[in-house]
């Protein structure tokens, strides 16, 4: 067996136990995550029909007896944004997954004194990355294209198409965030004091100058078919020749119009460049891998002596100094422990650029039939985004909370410290600091939207609720099914009870949306009497209530009867 077949061999078994561990777990969990992503894809799926045919409506609807259908004049469109999109998230997803991959996973210190030519330990470890970064994409944008096909009448010769255009497509952002990986870790390895502050203020200018642009573009009034133009030149934007995500598109536009010669001229241009890339990227490991692994171990001692007066930290204690023991000593660990480690902070700061961007593109001036109808869509949007923000905090940063005291959890057993303790100040500190960017989002983006004071009251206290809820829900079930054996927060979030977590999480949302609707909507279009309406609205802020409180205390409390219960 060659050095890469035993990396890949190795790999594969410990994927088939997992797998096979799943059988230990309860049958409710496997069930409910099972039946939850079944749904959650064929939801997507039923969606995805819908936005078509609406699409191919709307579309016949402007074009008239033009002689263009939707597919001529958007879809292609639509599919380089998407690949542009889905592009950039992948770039971005395998820069932060390559760190851990590479630098911090728990084989690496075993690897790196094999006889193992750095090649081929790259390789091995870049298949890892594409396999761990890329599955989401496939499952999230299998139902959009299968309904695409369906819906345009593709030959069969698209499915199967489509499958050969994605792995090279993977490969290409993979290569290219693995790459920016290796030259990050050799440039910033041992200066992180330095290079953070720097990345901070650069970050911040940027999102500041963009926010103060003082240019803002009208969005197209659709109904004109005259703004029609502007809109597909705008989708446009992302069909440059030279982009990845244009071959892609152009593909599977090709393979969908049975032009197979296009197609297959896209799938050796995707190819090509991919092992391109790939093979570029192997040079760049070969020479800089080694003296960045050894940078990065010699971290600590190259950065100097700590401050007498304890540095940054020194504050955070006074800051905390109201916090009774235990707790603020387990929020000082805590934070400690996420500023030590670059693939929390630096998704930390991709999430926040994020929020910026979402704030940045609010507006409140949009001319509109009805205004009290925009505002009730805009205050229902907003509200979706804020929480759909917060599950992403909740579940990528506070459920592997208790996971990560790992090993080390016996020594809390013999702390001063009840595991009911333990939890509760993980839900207090995620309830703290999620609710300071959460409020504050849906705070300073109502008052973009320029949103009366029951929409602004009504955005402020169902993000309040969904804060209690769903750190409830991450912290009891990061409690519930703890995975002390794995340091990766990415893979800890990955398993059984992260996901049911995740799933759980957007039914909660899904559900506080659906009854926000019937309060905020039923106002606007007069269907029923401002009694009615009232009762109406109590009736469903009450469930929204009940709901919030069986989110946080079930979870919860199922949580500490485990930690109290299990052996340390």
């Amino acid at each position: 067996m060659t050095p890469f077949g035993a990396l890949i061999w190795a790999k594969q078994r410990i994927a088939v136990h997992t797998i096979a561990s799943v059988r230990g777990e309860s049958k409710l969990k496997v069930t409910l995550v099972s039946a939850a992503a079944v749904a959650m894809w064929f939801g997507l799926f039923r969606m995805s029909q819908l936005g078509f045919r609406l699409f191919e409506t709307f579309f016949a609807e402007i074009l008239g007896d033009a002689g263009l259908s939707f597919s001529d004049l958007v879809m292609s469109r639509l599919l380089a944004s998407f690949a542009f999109a889905l592009l950039v998230l992948l770039t971005f997803s395998n820069l932060l997954v390559s760190y851990a991959t590479l630098y911090r996973s728990r084989e690496m210190p075993y690897l790196v004194q094999s006889p193992v030519p750095v090649a081929t330990l790259f390789l091995g470890r870049f298949v890892e990355c594409v396999s761990f970064s890329s599955w989401a994409s496939a499952f999230l944008g299998s139902p959009l294209l299968l309904a695409y096909g369906i819906e345009t009448a593709a030959p069969w010769t698209f499915y199967p198409a489509v499958v050969l255009f994605f792995l090279p497509f993977v490969i290409i952002p993979a290569a290219l965030g693995t790459a920016a990986t290796l030259l990050l870790v050799r440039v910033v390895a041992g200066h992180r004091r330095r290079v953070l502050p720097a990345l901070a203020a650069l970050v911040a200018v940027a999102v500041a100058l963009f926010i103060l642009t003082p240019e803002r573009v009208d969005p197209p009034n659709l109904a004109d078919p005259s703004s029609l133009a502007g809109v597909v030149q705008a989708m446009g934007s992302s069909q440059h020749p030279l982009l990845p995500s244009q071959w892609l598109a152009g593909g599977v536009f090709a393979a969908a119009t049975g032009d197979l010669a296009e197609a297959g001229f896209s799938l050796l241009l995707l190819a090509s460049n991919a092992a391109l890339l790939l093979w570029l990227a192997t040079l760049l490991a070969e020479r800089v891998f080694y003296p960045g692994w050894s940078d990065l171990l010699g971290a600590d001692e190259q950065s100097g002596p700590k401050p007498s007066h304890g540095g940054i930290f020194s504050k955070l204690d006074g800051l905390t100094r109201w916090l009774p023991e235990p707790y603020r000593s387990l929020v000082a660990k805590d934070v400690r422990t996420f500023w030590r480690e670059p693939t929390q902070w630096s998704q930390f700061l991709l999430l926040f650029g994020i929020m910026a961007l979402y704030l940045a593109n609010m507006r409140g001036d949009v001319a509109a039939i009805d205004r009290a109808t925009w505002q009730a869509w805009g205050t229902l949007l907003n509200l979706a985004a804020s929480m759909l923000i917060l599950a992403s905090l909740t579940s990528r940063f506070i459920y592997p909370l208790i996971s990560l005291e790992g090993r080390r959890i016996w020594i809390l057993g013999l702390a001063p410290l009840t595991m009911r303790q333990l939890v509760r100040q993980k839900y207090w500190f995620s309830v703290s600091t999620t609710a300071f960017f959460t409020l504050g989002l849906a705070t300073l983006s109502s008052l973009r939207l320029d949103l009366d004071a029951f929409e602004l009251a009504v955005s402020l206290g169902t993000v309040a609720a969904t804060t209690f809820a769903l750190s409830g829900l991450a912290v009891g079930l990061g409690a519930l099914y703890p995975n002390f054996e794995e340091d990766n927060p990415s893979r800890v979030v990955s398993g059984l009870g992260g996901t049911l977590n995740f799933f759980l999480s957007m039914l909660y949302i899904l559900v506080v949306t659906g009854l926000l609707a019937v309060v905020l909507l039923t106002a606007r279009l007069g269907s029923i009497s401002d009694g009615a309406h009232s009762a109406l609205t109590a009736a469903c802020f009450a469930v929204v209530l009940g709901l919030t409180l069986v989110a946080t205390w079930l979870p919860l409390r199922l949580g500490m009867r485990h930690l109290e219960t299990m052996e340390l």
